[in-house]
């Protein structure tokens, strides 16, 4: 078992490759802690900020544990906030945007791809 605050857990600036702005990660559960099947990160977006419009090979559960926002499909706009849970299938067409006034942060499981 193994139990940390991920605030000390290093914020990495996420998709710098593609276009978004103003967002960090924070890899709270990986390889490197044991993990076999599952990861976490902690996706913190600023204010204005937002993902790129991107695609994961992957399924994607996700927990808004603060803040507001969208997710986008592309051609479709649904609102989030706090409290709020998704599921993003494989190959799903995804971007998250912060529409509100404060940080939004976001609990993020992904499988480890081996």
């Amino acid at each position: 078992m193994k139990i940390r605050n991920y605030h000390k857990v290093e914020k990495r600036d996420a998709f710098i490759r593609e276009k978004s702005s103003g967002v960090g990660v924070r890899v709270a559960i990986s390889v490197e802690d044991g993990a076999t099947q599952l990861a976490m990160r902690v996706i913190e977006i600023e204010i204005g900020g937002f993902t790129s419009l991107h695609v994961e090979e992957h399924e994607q559960a996700i927990f808004v544990t603060k803040g507001s926002g969208i997710i986008t499909d592309g051609k479709k706009e649904c609102r989030l906030t706090n409290d709020d849970v998704l599921f993003i299938p494989a190959s799903q067409e995804h971007q998250i945007k912060n529409t509100g006034d404060t940080k939004l942060i976001l609990i993020s499981t992904i499988p480890i791809l081996q």
